[in-house]
């Protein structure tokens, strides 16, 4: 007996290996057929989880949109990696196809070469992806049209920027499903859509902002903005006439809304008239008359820093570069955004660039509603420490918290009163009726600063084509345009593709000691001033054998060169531990996710085989009793 139920159970072990082989065969090509579609999306923000925004939009789709997805199986069979990302965009677009009812067509095509489809491929714009070798070359890209022959297209899918396929597919899905775009009138004083450092190519916001709306460029004097104008942008607005002023004036009384971009400071001007002419310039922008009619203070004259939120520079220091925190220099996390505003709601993180700051204004008839903020420890720096020879250990050394929140970007909203009184000045003809007040309630988004907007603070390039965000500065202006023309659906799809995912507990920890550190640097700095001075009050100067000083001179500058000693002994210190802190942290995450995660399955799969298999000796032991 006891022999038949051993070969009983090695031949049980067999047929249930077999069996768990065959039934994992199955369960993958089972999953790989029917449940490819299906995710479990467990990233912070939902990143891979189609948004609200996204499900409204298609929804909300009218008229047919064709999706074609072209894949080149050359290009597959080249590179499986692409083949993979391809199939993942198809699941996405099936997935689109069926939140819209029906109404947006999935297309899945194979472009061969010298084929009809490769024809038409090239006729969307498609772009070629050379092969391995150079030989050859395939396609991975997506062309959309509508009903009515308009045409949109992703030239080349990359998989860098596989966090933000949602949002370019439902940006197309949007430009498709609504070919009459809202109308933006833009007065700037920066080259935004034709800019020489970038030969002449326009700034990266622009072409994002031309997607969504028809931005029209306004230049000289301008006496009445267009009918059909929905939102007027007025971006480092310098040297406006008075004419110019009277018709933004009276285009916000006559119910139009504004997207208002002033600066203390603009690096992205101060920069080209340093490569163009060789010399500073006027870098500050402002609405001396405008402003305090909508019930906005505004000072050009200082710029916000904030050590809880600044960036880091490498700046020369003793003889070699250092990594140093520069004040003016912001990059805002979630904390800093207004979370009960649609237009901030869904950002994750703004980098601004020498911003100024907004308030209230006494007796103002308006509501002013911060959007963004600095930390309770930002102060006002002057405007003229950063404009020309900007110092980061200077202002360091200068700083001193504010103990209060300064506002960089704000909504104003309520009534609002002509800021020319009762009459249009001389010469401003507008063709209708001089408006002293505001019908109904204004709309005003007003952010002061202009750098938030250039390349630089908020794209990293990926290659020579790709750029990747890095923050979400072009979203928050978007939003900030889709809310006053009122086209909230778009916005809970952007904010969702920055890629920088700061280690807060690793600034934290860097960041008090970095301040420990500037402690004592400053403390060093002071004792050597103070001798300096004690030295000069001597008036003496000291021969070649040293006969002029005195043993009490020599003993005090003895005994400060020692303390010298003594205070970069305690910096070298000072690092040492922020060294010791970040490794200590950088190790324990690395457990974590290297060891500690599997060794607790492990444990827990040991355990359950414990317990199934006392659960099966205590029933075995029961039945044969």
């Amino acid at each position: 007996m006891p022999g038949k139920l051993s070969v009983d159970r090695r031949q049980l072990t067999i047929v249930g290996i077999v069996l768990a082989v065959v039934l994992f065969v199955a369960l993958n090509i089972f999953g790989s057929l029917d449940l490819r579609g299906l995710r479990l999306d467990l990233t912070e923000h939902r990143q891979f989880t189609l948004s609200k925004g996204t499900e409204q939009l298609l929804a909300g789709v009218k008229e047919p949109i064709t999706l074609r997805l072209y894949v080149s199986h050359a290009l597959r069979d080249a590179n499986p990696f692409l083949g993979s990302y391809a199939d993942r965009v198809h699941d996405l677009l099936r997935a689109y196809a069926e939140a819209s009812g029906g109404r947006i067509v999935v297309e899945y095509i194979d472009p061969e070469q010298f084929s009809p489809e490769e024809d038409r491929a090239v006729g969307f714009g498609l772009e070629p992806v050379s092969l391995e070798g150079g030989a050859s070359s395939g396609y991975l890209g997506i062309a959309g049209t509508n009903s009515t022959d308009d045409v949109d297209v992703l030239p080349v899918l990359s998989p860098e920027r596989e966090a933000f396929l949602e949002y370019d597919l439902t940006r197309m899905v949007n430009n498709l499903a609504n070919p009459n775009k809202p109308v933006v009138a833009l007065v700037s004083s920066l080259p935004l859509n034709a800019d020489p450092a970038l030969q002449y190519r326009p700034w990266q916001v622009m072409q994002e902002l031309h997607q969504f709306f028809d931005v029209r460029v306004l230049e000289g004097d301008v006496d009445r903005f267009a009918d059909d104008v929905g939102v007027l942008m007025l971006i480092h607005p310098q040297a406006l006439s008075e004419k110019t002023q009277y018709a933004i004036d009276q285009f916000v009384l006559r119910g139009g809304k504004a997207l208002v971009f002033v600066d203390p400071h603009s690096e992205a001007q101060a920069l080209r008239a340093q490569q163009q002419q060789g010399m500073g310039a006027d870098t500050a922008s402002n609405l001396d008359k405008l402003l305090p009619a909508w019930g906005v203070d505004y000072s050009p004259d200082s710029v916000v820093g904030d050590p809880q939120a600044a960036r880091q520079v490498s700046m020369p220091n003793a003889g070699r570069n250092q990594v140093v925190d520069y004040l003016p220099w912001l990059s805002l996390d979630r904390s800093h955004l207004a979370a009960g505003e649609v237009v901030t709601a869904e950002l994750n993180r703004i980098n601004l660039g020498t911003p100024g700051a907004l308030a209230a204004r006494p007796g103002a008839t308006t509501t002013f509603t911060p959007l963004v903020r600095s930390s309770v420890d930002a102060m006002a720096i002057p405007a003229d420490k950063v404009r020309l020879y900007p110092d980061p250990y200077a202002l360091l050394r200068d700083y001193h918290p504010g103990g209060k929140e300064l506002v960089m970007a704000a909504r104003v909203s309520g009534p609002l009163k002509s800021a020319f009184g009762d009459a249009a000045p001389a010469g401003a003809e507008t063709g209708t009726a001089h408006l002293k007040e505001s019908a109904q309630p204004g709309q005003i988004i007003i952010v002061a600063d202009t750098d938030l907007l250039d390349d630089r603070n908020w794209l990293s390039m990926m290659g020579q084509q790709t750029a990747v965000p890095v923050a979400d500065n072009a979203n928050l202006v978007a939003n900030a345009l889709d809310y006053l023309v009122g086209s909230e659906a778009l916005m809970t799809l952007r904010g969702r593709e920055v890629t920088v995912r700061p280690f807060t507990e690793v600034e934290e920890i860097r960041r008090a000691a970095e301040s420990q550190y500037r402690a004592k640097e400053q403390e060093l700095l002071k004792r050597l001033d103070e001798l300096q001075g004690k030295l000069s009050s001597l008036n003496v100067s000291e021969g070649e054998d040293g006969s002029l000083l005195t043993d009490a001179q020599r003993q005090e500058i003895d005994g400060f060169r020692s303390q010298l000693l003594d205070t970069r002994r305690e910096l070298r210190d000072v690092q040492l531990a922020l060294r010791k802190d970040i490794e200590r942290l950088r190790d324990q995450a690395r457990f974590v996710n290297i060891a500690l995660v599997p060794l607790l399955v492990a444990l827990a799969a040991i355990g359950i085989a414990v317990v199934r298999r006392v659960r099966y000796r205590r029933r075995f032991d029961q039945a044969h009793v």
